[in-house]
């Protein structure tokens, strides 16, 4: 009997935890003001500043490929996943998009098509 509810509390315990961990991320979309250092500055849509800190295994990528924060510039459209780690949030995951790629992979298509000459479209 003992292992049994031995075993249901580790399962609820584990469950509980995961559930923490969870429920309390966050999304926030805007532009990067500042990164590096260990943390990033994005202005968002309202035009609030919010300065997070990121976490050491976080997910950074710039348009779809693996980036360093620091490779993260002042105007880049960025989305970025925060959640809250030892009572403090962090960002979890930076998605930044260059200018040239901020709409997408169809404004690449577009950018390629306008750059070629007329008689070749």
């Amino acid at each position: 009997m003992l292992p049994r509810i031995m075993a249901t509390s580790l399962v609820l315990l584990t469950l509980a935890c995961f559930l923490a961990s969870t429920a309390f991320a966050t999304s926030m979309n805007g532009t990067i003001e500042t990164a590096g250092s260990g943390s990033i500055t994005i202005k968002d849509e309202s035009g609030t500043m919010q300065k997070v800190a990121v976490d050491s295994g976080a997910k950074i990528t710039l348009d779809g490929k693996t980036a360093k924060l620091d490779d993260l510039k002042m105007g880049t459209s960025a989305t970025v996943e925060t959640e809250i780690k030892n009572d403090k949030t962090v960002a979890v995951m930076i998605t930044g998009r260059s200018p040239q790629y901020a709409g997408g992979p169809e404004t690449e298509v577009l950018t390629r098509l306008h750059d070629v000459p007329e008689g070749d479209q």
